[in-house]
């Protein structure tokens, strides 16, 4: 063998000649196929091994679940000089050809003989040797260093995950108290007057909602019933909704003591009142009417809400009365109107959550879907409110479909004269 390929190790590289050529007297030789293993993990470390051709692999925990590939030992490397110098060292890890290679040999026993008869051969390779290990130190110290980062960052990430937690759990907490003080702020229950019925829907599409809908009686027997919708949805929505309705009970308190309640007006006043401090690009959608349980006359005033439907056996029509949205533009006036519900009659107020919910294919529920279920409603003799509003409910769910996310506020208030 020529003493050139010894040349070509680290290891040997700074040898004199005289000590090169003993270390090749004793190598010899090996050829491999792909596959084959040329030690196993806990044999005997009895001979360092120089890749002279191709490339083996060194592999821990070989033929287990936790096998990994530790390195890939190509032409003019080596591995197992450790054993060279140690007595009883068995082999660390398995080294199997990746490809086909041809090997060189140098036997432990033999080549300590080596050394005992040259002791200066023993400092040369000691010398590359702790080059080596200085050289594999401060490679594991990068990785450390690199892993030590990695582990930094992946904390670093895992507490701002975790304060995203704790921030979403305190906002679903604070959420959850939010829907139930906006909950207490409707009706907890109908108003009951003999002769009338009254059944009402309040069905937010997130934890809080912009709709809501109000009853006032006063002590002349009159009845003020309220349905509004706030622009957006969520927290703010919510809001606007619960200073609406403060703005609009305590207006209508006031109108009533002075004797001058009346829909139109009192729609008039809540919207100077509401406009200074309404956030921009929101505003609030309100009919207003008032009712008469004696004569059956119906007041009302609307500030861009959905037109009620009034419906009998007969016929259903939508109640007109136009006004802008509230919050929008100071100086404006309502236009008033006036229905009378007679026996059998029945008033439908709802949001806009329901004619503008959309199908898979892109639909609107719309109007026609309405008028159908109010109309067979009507032809009921005992149909109740309550029964009018699950009939809508599951129209709405059989035309959203089952994957149906509610997009808007769905509210409902059924008046039903009997």
């Amino acid at each position: 063998m020529d003493e050139s390929i010894l040349r070509t190790i680290p290891l040997f590289e700074s040898l004199p000649e005289d000590e090169l050529a003993g270390v090749l007297a004793l190598a010899h030789t090996h050829s491999y196929e792909p596959g084959e293993l040329i030690f196993v993990e806990g044999d005997p470390s009895d001979c360092f091994v120089i890749v002279l051709e191709g490339q083996i692999d060194v592999v821990k925990a070989l033929g287990t679940e936790d096998e990994h590939l530790l390195a890939v030992i190509s032409e003019g490397e080596y591995v197992g000089e450790i054993g060279l110098f140690m007595n009883n060292q068995v082999r660390s890890a398995s080294v199997r050809c990746r490809v086909a290679a041809q090997v060189m040999e140098i036997p432990r026993l033999a080549f300590q003989e080596l050394l005992e008869q040259r002791p200066a051969l023993v400092f040369h390779i000691m010398q590359e040797i702790s080059q080596r290990l200085r050289n594999a130190d401060d490679a594991t110290i990068r990785d450390l260093r690199i892993k030590n980062k990695q582990l930094q960052q992946a904390y670093e990430e895992l507490k701002a995950a975790q304060a995203q937690l704790l921030a979403k759990e305190r906002m679903q907490t604070e959420l959850a108290t939010a829907r139930k003080i906006q909950e207490g702020l409707l009706p907890r229950q109908m108003p009951q007057i003999a002769g009338w019925e009254l059944a009402a829907l309040w069905q937010p599409a997130r934890e809080v909602s912009g709709d809501f809908y109000d009853f006032m009686s006063f002590p002349d027997g009159r009845l003020l019933i309220i349905i509004g919708d706030v622009t957006g949805k969520g927290v703010p929505a919510a809001l606007v909704m619960a200073t609406t309705r403060s703005v609009l009970r305590a207006a209508a308190q006031s109108a009533q003591q002075t004797g001058r309640l009346s829909p139109g007006s009192l729609l008039t006043q809540v919207n100077e009142l509401l406009i200074p401090d309404m956030p921009p690009m929101m505003f609030v959608t309100c009919l207003v009417a008032l009712l008469d349980p004696v004569s059956g006359k119906l007041a009302f005033a609307n500030a861009g809400h959905c037109l009620p439907f009034q419906c009998n056996r007969r016929s259903t029509v939508e109640l007109l009365a136009t006004g802008m949205p509230l919050g929008l533009m100071p100086g404006m006036l309502y236009d008033e109107q006036s229905s009378v519900i007679e026996p059998g009659d029945r008033l439908f107020m709802f949001s806009d959550g329901l004619v503008e919910a959309h199908n898979p294919k892109g639909e609107m529920f719309g109007k026609d879907r309405i008028l159908q279920k109010l109309n067979s409603s009507a032809s009921d003799k005992n149909g109740k409110g309550e029964m009018l509003i699950a009939s809508l409910q599951d129209a709405l769910k059989q035309f959203s479909g089952a994957e149906w996310e509610q997009e808007d506020d769905v509210t409902f208030v059924v008046l039903t004269r009997a």
